[in-house]
């Protein structure tokens, strides 16, 4: 069992604390069922993927990647050494190739230690790693909740995230930022795992209505 497991699914686990305080959440998770493990590894890779993954599409972002690793190109230690040039020709637009050359660079020369992050409190690791350039509110935050298994981490700028509480809310419109941060205050300290459950919505509202359309 992974540490987001645990603390999602595991005895008083965020979900079933969350579905105390959020009758919505409860009847969601009753009818779809709980949301899926997306934890991943507390590492350059994971932060380096998810600049990739900024502003474009899941199935766009792993052909990226998938571009960088057959080209031996996901490691610090060779990203460090690479020219913006070289990511580009992978698909990478310049920005992001110079934002993942950058992170790399730091972690070669040990600016950016992954292993202490683990140690820090949920708004530290925030704060660090939004002093990365290339690194902004969202990016943070998703590193928080699937490589630290995070349960209060929200990136509530994400459109997924805002459409899956219009969803669970049946609001008129898509909350932004600031009023996703209003209807999740009560969700402290589980704000992550409102995450996962709104992201798990919104995936299978999707996927039924695209294939509706077939």
């Amino acid at each position: 069992m992974t540490d987001m497991q645990d603390k999602l699914f595991g005895s008083s686990g965020a979900l079933e604390a969350l579905s105390r305080i959020d009758t919505d959440i409860k009847s969601t998770l009753s009818k779809y069922g709980n949301p899926p493990d997306r934890s991943l590894p507390a590492d350059f890779d994971t932060l380096a993927r998810a600049i990739v993954g900024q502003q474009v599409s899941r199935a766009a972002a792993s052909s990226i990647w998938g571009k960088m690793e057959q080209a031996g190109m996901t490691s610090s230690s060779v990203i460090c050494e690479m020219a913006a040039e070289d990511l580009r020709n992978l698909g990478l637009s310049l920005r992001k190739a110079e934002y993942i050359i950058g992170i790399a660079q730091e972690v070669q020369t040990g600016t950016l230690d992954f292993s202490l992050l683990n140690k820090m409190s949920g708004e530290e690791v925030h704060e660090r790693l939004i002093q990365i350039r290339g690194v902004g509110s969202w990016t943070a935050e998703n590193y928080r909740l699937f490589a630290l298994a995070d349960m209060d981490a929200w990136p509530s700028n994400d459109i997924a995230l805002q459409e899956g509480m219009r969803r669970l809310k049946s609001l008129d419109e898509r909350p932004g930022p600031k009023e996703m941060d209003i209807l999740a205050e009560k969700w402290k300290p589980y704000r992550g795992a409102g995450a996962l459950v709104l992201w798990h919505l919104y995936g299978i509202i999707v996927r039924k209505a695209t294939l509706s359309d077939i």
